[in-house]
């Protein structure tokens, strides 16, 4: 059976996600799919060159609600890379869906545990987000019998954190900082990853009894990042060492002076180094990795991967991703 899938966004994650699902040299799964990418009508699609448009139909909205009803019509499954503390966005793509009578969902998630509540009071986007999870849970679904969806934590995404320099991280400059001790575990996954989860989710949907699963490609630490980027860039890196606290105030100055993503970036590095949110306990012990037959991923791997990309597209003299 062919599934029809809806991959809504047009930014790395979405990339990511179709790379994964359509065929390719990279994708070597039995998922058969029609995958489809609806963007905004001004936005064109890039995909990756060992990716043929051929697989992708590139579909466009303006994001009313009839609009979405029409592109989700005659789809088996939607997954949104759009928006994710946006609420009223994400119940207007909710409410199209159900309307076209689309039976799975996978709303934008791909990040820290949504469910902890410390996570939500710090960081806005993660309080929108669990709206959308509560209203899925408590209204959606017991109002459509036939009607699923799973949510899915995937945990930092490290190699992209890592060439933006959001982590704290300067590839380019060999320095790092740090906000607590560099010991603190939290869970991350690459960005390939997180495309590679979803089509296990897809594949192993009627196994799952959850609504909402841990599935981080690895545990991991400031200071085994640090210790795989020396070795990366065969450097020494000088290290400078903060509070928490420092990120977080930070952070929330940055959002109230009207730079939310620089602000949004040190609200979620925070949560890296902060013990009492023990933001990496439930990937641990709810992992879904055995169930979806996912073997852990490197963090050497992953840091050597993001180098590499930094430069072969990085901007000179920033150590930023072009």
């Amino acid at each position: 059976m062919t599934e029809k899938i809806t991959v809504i966004g047009n930014w790395e994650l979405c990339l990511s996600i179709v790379t994964a699902l359509v065929p390719s040299t990279f994708s070597r799964h039995s998922l058969k799919c029609q995958v489809s990418v609806l963007t905004y009508p001004q936005q064109t699609l890039g995909v990756p060159p060992h990716v043929s448009r051929y697989f992708i139909e590139h579909r466009k909205s303006d994001f009313t609600a009839k609009s979405l009803q029409d592109a989700f019509i005659g789809q088996d499954i939607v997954i949104s890379t759009v928006g994710g503390g946006d609420f009223d966005l994400q119940i207007r793509i909710i409410d199209a869906l159900v309307a076209a009578g689309v039976k799975r969902f996978i709303p934008h998630e791909f990040g820290h545990d949504t469910l902890n509540r410390g996570i939500q009071e710090r960081i806005p986007k993660y309080a929108g987000r669990a709206k959308v999870l509560e209203h899925l849970q408590n209204n959606i679904t017991k109002a459509n019998p036939g009607f699923d969806w799973i949510g899915i934590a995937t945990g930092y995404t490290l190699d992209t954190n890592l060439i933006s320099g959001d982590m704290g991280f300067d590839m380019q400059w060999h320095s790092a900082s740090m906000h607590g001790s560099g010991t603190e575990p939290f869970a991350a996954s690459s960005l390939e990853r997180v495309g590679k989860i979803v089509v296990a989710v897809i594949q192993q949907w009627d196994q799952i009894d959850n609504h909402y699963i841990y599935a981080a490609g690895v545990i991991t630490s400031a200071k085994e990042v640090l210790r795989a980027a020396e070795k990366a860039t065969r450097r020494d890196w000088t290290v400078g060492n903060n509070d928490v606290e420092d990120s977080v105030k930070e952070g929330e100055k940055r959002i109230e002076r009207g730079f939310p993503d620089a602000g949004m970036a040190l609200l979620e590095r925070s949560v890296l180094y902060d013990k009492q949110l023990q933001a990496s306990a439930p990937f641990k012990s709810s992992s879904s990795n055995s169930l979806l037959q996912l073997l852990p991923e490197s963090v050497a791997d992953i840091v050597n991967k993001a180098y590499h990309d930094l430069q072969e597209h990085g901007k000179p003299g920033c150590g930023c991703s072009a």
